[in-house]
This record gives C-alpha cells, structure tokens and sequence, in this order.
C-alpha cells in the first residue's frame, strides 16, 4: 500500500482549524514579521491549535505560522507577560504537581529515556570541546540527568532552571540547587568549554537572542550542545496540529527544522559540527491509544518494543526523526 500523500504534506488529517485566536485571559505579544530562526521576512499562515495552558483551565486559539525558507514554525503571536512565567516557575515539563526523586528514577528504569540522552549529549559535547575548558552550563536541567552526565566527563557545572518542581528532583539526585533563573537572567563572567541546552529553546520567546548570548559565553573552540523537538518529524506530518509532543501549545513557541537550527548557529559565530535525529517510543505508545484490553495491549507493547530500532532508523534517515540533537562550536 503506497503512503498516502498527506503524509509528506502539511495537511492533517480532517482538515483544518482556521478559526481567529481568542483572546480569552492571555496575554499576547507582538505579530512576528521575521521568521525566529533565519529572519526572513517570507512567512505564511499554517495552522491553528487549540489547548489548554499546563496550569488554568483556558482553551485558547493560537495562530501556527510557517517560515518559507527555511521551513521554522512559530506561534504568531506567542503569549507574554505573567503566563508563561507562572507556567514555568513550577515545571518546564508540564508537570502539574511536585514530584519525588524515586518517581523519576522509577520512571527511568522502566522506560530510559532523559538518562539515556544525557549520556549521550554529554559524550558528544566534550568530544567536540576545542577550547580545553572544563567549565559547562547545564540551561534548563531539569530533573539533574545532564548535570550529572557532565561531571561524570569531567566538568565543574553550572546549572539554571526556574521550575521548583524539577529543582527539587535535581537537589535529591546531586545534593546542590539549580539557579531558579531563565536564561535571559543569567550573567557569568567566566567563559564555558560546554553549553547543553535540553528540550528548552522551543520555550524561549526570542530564540536569535539565545543563541546570540550563548554564544558571547561560550570560550573559543567551545561547543554549544541542545536538542529540541522536529518540526518535519513523522507525527507532524501525520497529525499536523493534533500532535501534542512538538506543538505542545502554548509551551512550546518554537518549532525548528535542521535548515532553520543550521541558520540561526551560523549567523552567530557558531560552526556546526553534527546534526542527528532521535527517535524513541514508549513501549506502551500504542496500546494506550488503542485501549484493546489486556492481550491486545500486552502484544502492541511488545511489538513496539521490538520494531522500535529498524523503526527508528527508518523515519531518521527520512529526516523525519522525533528530536534533533545538534553540536556547533564558536569560531
């Protein structure tokens, strides 16, 4: 059987929602006139999403658009002021209550997942690390997983992260605290060998000015390491705004592809090095959308986890991977 053609296509299934954002509680910024990731001016209308803010219970329209050149998606306009502040003060993860420490490692030992990436990440960034500095910035850490994996190479860490939810998991898992700061906040006068940015700058309102100021920390021959969901990824182009892992609005305000990531490292300075898809399922990814009872859901568990690596490997090599890792250095 052929693939169907919207499956390359920005057509969801069932049409589309164009209905005008409303207003409601939110608070909305400016209209973007330049694409967030290359600046081009060349932008149009793609989708509308509805969805619930992680904390509240408001169901707000947010107007989807696309870059023509280099394919970013962004929300047009994203909100502002006190919203994404109360989101993120308590979970950068949509986390709606605190968590424990053993909720986390539990979760990991059954479904490696952050662990897994961190390690890696953190492997990658020092092999690239030309500056022969071993200080790192661990933006957003989370739960602690990538502060961990780079002491392990060898690094003195600094780590910022405004979520209390996750910051206590990371205090329980290394003894120390996270500065409860964004990134814009932060200010070092010490340069790092390695900045390891996870999941975080699809959140950040300007991501030119990120990277631009990631940049200005970072020694020369130092590498910049972050991953960030796939805009050309298979569940996308399959479900167009109905996707909830890399247009997890209104969290998420960015959407990247390799040619727009590409773009933004070069026009601040920064070579990069390796790009690479990632795609990893839950085993349970299946049988908890179809709900077919206990052997039905025991033999979609095991199917997935069987088919997972050829699968993977399949929808990569199609640039149509779930993340993108990606390393540049400064020059």
């Amino acid at each position: 059987m052929p693939i169907p053609s919207y499956f390359f296509s920005d057509l969801a299934w069932g049409g589309v929602d164009t209905a005008p954002a409303s207003p409601g509680s939110a608070s909305f910024g400016e209209v973007l006139r330049e694409c967030v990731a290359c600046g081009s001016g060349n932008l149009r209308f793609w989708r509308t999403k509805r969805f619930r803010y992680t904390l509240g219970d408001s169901g707000e329209a947010f107007h989807i658009w696309r870059c023509s050149d280099c394919g970013t998606g962004f929300l047009n306009r994203a909100p502002d002021g006190d919203g994404p502040k109360s989101i993120y003060q308590y979970s950068g993860q949509a986390l709606t209550e605190p968590v424990t420490a053993a909720d986390i490692l539990t979760r990991e030992a059954k479904f490696p997942n952050i662990t897994l990436d961190a390690a890696r990440m953190a492997r990658d960034a020092d092999r690239y690390n030309a500056s022969g500095n071993k200080r790192a910035l661990d933006v957003g850490s989370g739960f602690g997983f990538y502060t961990q994996a780079l002491r392990k190479q060898g690094y003195r860490t600094v780590s910022i992260n405004p979520g209390k939810y996750e910051n206590a998991v990371f205090k329980a898992l290394n003894g120390d605290e996270p500065i409860p700061i964004m990134l814009e906040s932060f200010q070092d006068s010490e340069p790092f060998g390695v900045i390891l940015m996870s999941q975080v700058l699809e959140h950040i309102p300007e991501p030119r000015q990120a990277i631009e100021k990631m940049a200005g920390l970072l020694a020369p021959g130092g590498v910049l390491a972050y991953a960030v969901p796939n805009f050309g990824s298979f569940p996308v182009k399959l479900l167009g705004p109905r996707d909830n892992a890399c247009l997890c609005v209104p969290e998420h305000i960015n959407y990247f592809t390799e040619k727009g990531l590409k773009t933004l490292l070069e026009n601040n300075g920064l070579k990069v090095m390796n790009m690479e898809q990632i795609t990893r399922l839950q085993p349970n990814t299946l049988s908890r959308r179809l709900n077919g009872g206990e052997k039905l859901s025991s033999f979609l568990v095991s199917l997935v986890a069987r088919l997972q690596n050829p699968f993977s490997r399949v929808v990569n090599s199609l640039g149509m991977g779930i993340y993108l890792s990606v390393y540049a250095i400064k020059i």
